[in-house]
């Protein structure tokens, strides 16, 4: 016997007579696949390879040893209680009661059924069987997805510490007095990713919502064009501090200094047949002072530089008499569209 890798396969364990192919037939009728076994060892793999029940005769178990089934029914998964269904000998012996009670504990989840039976009872005793053992199988995938959003949960609440400790350092390092308040303006930014990333379930962030969550206190001085693309989370917190960096610059030092500076946010896909979607970015300040590089490489100019960590060259920074540039060109594994 290969072993039955259907997970509603019936197995049959009836080494003496014919037992085995009666019940094989019985089950065939009522629409089952049917594995016959003929040692525990054959039953023990077709149990661990997921069939759905067993159905054991209990002269089988006088004439095997049943310590291999027993242990695997003792070493079973939190979410399983594999099905048996057990056919007994007809009597109302005085052995009767504590034999069936041994096998109740061996066997755990058993269900006797006394011989000679009508063949729709075998039939209803399977259907019960299989229907447990989905019910079986439903709790299985709810706590293998509990266990993957855990460890997906401790994965990312690992980075985004790593994230605000150094946005914290950085912050602290070059702002002065003004740290305390530089920290909690990019902390703020960050959860805006955080909170449009739950709204999809973490399965990315649509650019123009970032964009229009961090730039819509600056009404329509900030202009925004572009196809609809998706970020991945990682991206997606990467590119929320860029922004917030860029309007933070421009308001202290560049377009929204003045009264007629304006901002221009552009964004675009490309298709690369090696590198797959190109997303190209640029920020553009007009209308407001001569910008100038800084005189001091701060954390800021980190931020602008390398927040978007998969980025396929340095992000280009322009400092002209008509205002400030700012372009990022990167493959950032997007997806057109929601």
């Amino acid at each position: 016997m290969e072993g039955c890798a259907n997970s509603e396969c019936a197995l049959v364990f009836a080494p003496l007579g014919r037992d085995a192919e009666v019940a094989r037939s019985l089950l065939s009728e009522a629409g089952f696949e049917t594995e016959i076994c003929k040692t525990v060892a054959e039953l023990r793999r077709g149990m661990e390879l997921g069939a759905a029940f067993a159905i054991i005769t209990e002269e089988a178990l006088h004439t095997h040893d049943p310590r291999e089934i027993e242990a695997w029914v003792k070493l079973q998964p939190p979410w399983s209680d594999f099905p048996f269904v057990l056919l007994t000998e007809r009597g109302d012996a005085p052995r009767r009661a504590p034999l069936a009670q041994m096998l109740q504990n061996a066997l755990g989840n058993v269900t006797f059924l006394e011989r000679p039976f009508h063949p729709t009872t075998l039939a209803n005793l399977a259907r019960s069987a299989l229907r447990a053992r989905r019910r079986q199988y439903e709790a299985r995938a709810v706590l293998e997805r509990q266990e993957l959003l855990a460890r997906e949960l401790h994965h990312r609440t690992k980075n985004l510490l790593a994230v605000i400790q150094s946005i914290a350092a950085g912050s602290f390092r070059d702002s002065g007095t003004d740290g305390p308040e530089t920290f909690y303006a990019r902390l703020h930014a960050l959860a805006n990713a955080q909170n449009i990333l739950v709204d999809t379930d973490w399965r990315g962030a649509p650019m123009h919502d970032l964009l229009r969550i961090a730039l819509e206190s600056f009404g329509s001085r900030v202009s925004m064009e572009g196809p609809p693309v998706f970020l991945t989370p990682s991206v997606a917190q990467g590119f929320a501090l860029v922004v917030h960096e860029l309007a933070t610059n421009a308001t202290k030092h560049g377009a929204f200094t003045s009264p007629t500076g304006t901002v221009s946010v552009r964004w675009s896909v490309e298709d690369d047949m090696k590198a797959g979607p190109i997303l190209q970015f640029q920020w553009r300040e007009r209308g407001g002072p001569a910008s100038k590089p800084p005189e001091h490489k701060g954390f800021g100019s980190v931020l602008l530089e390398h927040a978007v960590a998969n980025s396929d060259a340095p992000p280009r920074l322009e400092y002209g008499p008509e205002g400030f540039t700012y372009e990022l060109k990167a493959s950032l594994g997007i997806v057109d569209g929601r």
